[in-house]
């Protein structure tokens, strides 16, 4: 006996992060210290697509991308098609550096004028 007719349910979509468009020219870093020009085209909160002119890096590549007002961000080539790829970033490497560069506390206290 049915109780429910599932043909009437549909599955919850997977809703991905929104996009930024830009067009930006940074430059990746790859493990080794080599570099290279790329375009990027958006930017999510979990990550960044890209393009470069002398091909894209292979999937499961770790790089660095100096994002321009954003962060420096490291990630992973996740897909490539063409000149294009996508790479997931760690956000959360990045808020870990940010919080690491904040200046230290003054070795003396402050004085009010008074």
């Amino acid at each position: 006996m049915t109780i429910v007719d599932k043909s009437l349910f549909r599955p919850t979509p997977v809703l991905r992060p929104r996009r930024r468009k830009m067009l930006a020219p940074v430059v990746l870093t790859f493990e080794d210290g080599t570099t290279c020009s790329v375009v990027v085209e958006n930017v999510s909160a979990s990550g960044v697509q890209a393009s470069c002119a002398q091909g894209a890096p292979a999937v499961g590549t770790q790089v660095r991308i100096a994002l321009p007002e954003i962060a420096d961000l490291w990630g992973v080539v996740r897909w490539i098609e063409d000149t294009r790829f996508g790479i997931e970033v760690d956000a959360r490497g990045a808020a870990r550096e940010k919080a690491a560069e904040k200046p230290a506390a003054p070795s003396q206290p402050f004085k009010l004028r008074g």
